[in-house]
């Protein structure tokens, strides 16, 4: 069976082949050294952490957070780094069958679609801040 060649196959498998003999030689509870580490922050920011982290066999959020945190994303203006503390919305004009249909999402993915009726725009306000100031 024949693989396609990708540019992300040709970059992270020399890492993948170093991590390997790192695990085989270290001692028990020795992190990863930091050349590794950050050669694995690098190609997750270019390649996305979920597809870096299964190929390299290292923990998701762990490099989710080192990618966020790097100077390399903060250059780029990464996500992640400060949440939005307000955003203005323009009013919008109720449907007549429906009211308002607003939809939420927090930076967790979590969802939330309000359904209102078009005299309970004044609640959207309180429920927003509920939804996105709940404890996880």
């Amino acid at each position: 069976m024949k693989t396609k060649f990708t540019p992300f196959l040709s970059e992270i498998e020399p890492l993948r082949c170093q991590l390997e003999a790192w695990r085989q030689n270290r001692k028990p509870g020795e992190r990863i050294p930091e050349d590794l580490w950050n050669t694995a922050v690098e190609l997750a920011a270019r390649f996305g952490v979920g597809r870096v982290a299964r190929a390299l066999g290292v923990g998701y959020h762990a490099l989710k957070e080192s990618a966020q945190t790097s100077p390399a994303s903060r250059q780029r203006g990464g996500s992640g780094l400060k949440p939005a503390a307000f955003i203005e919305l323009p009013r919008p004009t109720p449907s007549p069958r429906i009211g308002y249909l607003i939809e939420l999402e927090d930076g967790r993915g979590a969802k939330m679609t309000l359904h209102l009726a078009p005299e309970s725009g004044n609640q959207v306000l309180a429920l927003a801040q509920a939804f996105w100031g709940r404890q996880p």
